[in-house]
């Protein structure tokens, strides 16, 4: 470092270099490929979760609600369809299974960073 009317200089490339090598040694260290790992892992189960639930309540919604003033009645048919009930109940069950991932997720985070204490 210089210093020049009090002020301080010091020289830049050599902080970069030695942060470009603090991070290259996180990236690339176990513990983090590791950590990127679950993280992967979670996205895709959530994604996936939420692209069934979606496709079903789009699945239900075209085949067995009538939006129109016919599908008042014709609801009354549809109502009682197990097809229909069992397309319901898949996208509820996901969707309770959707909240218990986020839930798992949290809980799993507080007992990490306690448990690293």
């Amino acid at each position: 470092m210089i210093y020049k009317s009090g002020i301080m200089y010091c020289d830049k490339d050599l902080i970069y270099q030695g942060m470009e090598k603090k991070m290259m040694n996180i990236v690339t260290s176990d513990s983090t490929k590791k950590i990127m790992k679950i993280i992967g892992h979670f996205a895709s189960i959530v994604f996936i979760t939420a692209f069934l639930h979606w496709t079903l309540v789009n699945f239900y919604s075209h085949n067995c609600v009538d939006s129109s003033w016919k599908g008042i009645f014709t609801n009354m048919i549809n109502l009682g369809s197990p097809f229909c009930q069992f397309i319901n109940y898949i996208q509820f069950e996901i969707s309770k299974y959707y909240v218990t991932i986020w839930a798992s997720a949290g809980i799993g985070l507080i007992a990490y960073f306690v448990g690293k204490e």
